[in-house]
């Protein structure tokens, strides 16, 4: 074999590799995504729509997704879908102007379903990290972040709550000592399911 051919072969056959380690490295990411079976209302994260909810995609559409995906409503719930293969990406809700008692009922929903939160910010923001294991848990994460070594976490996916209403465990109590004909705060709620590696896995390679 001349060199020149050797020359031209070894890029090819490092092209080759590169997009085979990039192929085994998606694969396992995508497993132990879809492992933690993360999700809401029959939706999971990196796992593939049903013909059902293909259906309901079709049905109920929503603009604004970014390119590679595609978007739709189920009822309350948004999901962001991969055009190719159809896999869940993200899944979200919203309600603007919404009381205490929706924010308090938003935290219920997701604490039932996803356990202790494993970290708040600002008195409004609740986050539920997953490690490839599962739930990362509070203290776990707080002595990572004493360390500044949070990024050695192998945190793969989240979920995160922000609310315009400060998150108090005495929502409800609070509500009942204020007089009738005080007006209630309202704010914007919303949360967010999704794996950030795997969402730029997929849209990243559009």
């Amino acid at each position: 074999m001349s060199v020149r051919r050797k020359v031209v072969l070894f890029p090819v056959a490092v092209l080759v590799l590169v997009l085979l380690l990039s192929s085994v490295t998606m694969a396992g990411l995508l497993e132990e995504v879809r492992g933690l079976k993360l999700g809401i209302d029959g939706y999971l994260i990196g796992y593939k729509l049903s013909a059902d909810q293909k259906k309901r995609a079709a049905d109920h559409p929503e603009q604004g997704a970014y390119q590679g995906t595609y978007k739709f409503a189920d009822r309350g719930l948004h999901v962001v879908a991969d055009q190719k293969t159809d896999r869940v990406l993200a899944l979200y809700k919203r309600i603007d102007q919404g009381s205490r008692g929706d924010m308090k009922a938003m935290v219920v929903e997701l604490m039932d379903r996803f356990g202790e939160p494993t970290t708040m910010a600002h008195g409004k923001i609740l986050y539920w990290a997953f490690d490839k294991k599962g739930l990362v848990s509070e203290e776990r994460f707080n002595q990572a972040k004493q360390q500044q070594a949070t990024a050695g976490l192998g945190i793969i996916a989240t979920v995160k709550l922000n609310s315009d209403l400060e998150i108090t465990p005495d929502q409800a109590d609070d509500e009942k000592k204020q007089a009738a004909d005080t007006p209630q705060p309202k704010g914007t709620l919303y949360y967010i399911i999704t794996s950030q590696p795997l969402v730029s896995e997929f849209v990243g390679k559009q």
